[in-house]
């Protein structure tokens, strides 16, 4: 297998595995819900295709950012993607936000989008602490909310109350993603740091 597939693949299974664990979290919480009966086949209370999208999100996220990291002149290695063991750490800190914004019990609006952007801003200052991981972080928070307003919007889940409080979504959902830039990105990092070792 080539280093570029298994840079791939490992990119989407990650995605596809510890995505919808994250998203059970929201589930079991009452922070979001799925349709029943509308998409066929159903994991759990989950719609069969929530692991694509959550694998598909980790290879954007994973791939883009190695390559932005180029364009934007920023260093090839940050602090959370110089080993095996800092990339799981990161991968770990993004599930505990993700947990976070699902069972600690604030308010959406408030103090708990001040929890979640300080445990987010501290993922980033722990592992990255670059300028360029900010910027990366804001484009992955900016596109990632826009993507799921519009599932949303168009019907393939929802948000409850109170926490759609953000055209649908929650107010937090941006420093989550912040998060994950954080961990996936440094996993894409350190994917592909290995794969040009591997030449």
């Amino acid at each position: 297998m080539g280093a570029k597939l298994r840079q791939i693949l490992v990119l989407f299974l990650v995605g596809a595995v510890f995505g919808p664990l994250g998203d059970a979290f929201h589930v079991i919480s009452g922070t979001n819900d799925y349709p029943q009966g509308v998409f066929g086949l159903y994991l759990w209370r989950q719609p069969w295709w929530v692991p694509l999208v959550f694998g598909s999100a980790a290879l954007a996220i994973g791939l883009s950012h190695p390559q932005l990291d180029h364009w934007l002149h920023a260093p090839a290695q940050r602090r959370g993607s110089g080993s095996i063991l800092t990339v799981i750490y990161g991968v770990a800190a993004f599930l505990v936000v993700y947990a976070m914004t699902a069972f600690v019990p604030l308010p959406t609006g408030g103090w708990l989008d001040i929890t979640i952007a300080t445990a987010a801003l501290f993922v980033w200052f722990d592992l990255d602490r670059t300028w360029q991981g900010l910027v990366l972080a804001a484009m992955t928070a900016g596109v990632g909310t826009a993507v799921e307003i519009t599932m949303v919007h168009q019907g393939y889940f929802s948000y409850l109350p109170p926490k759609n409080n953000f055209y649908g979504v929650p107010s937090w959902l941006p420093w989550l993603y912040v998060s994950a830039s954080v961990g996936v990105g440094n996993l894409g990092r350190f994917l592909s740091r290995s794969s040009h070792l591997s030449h």
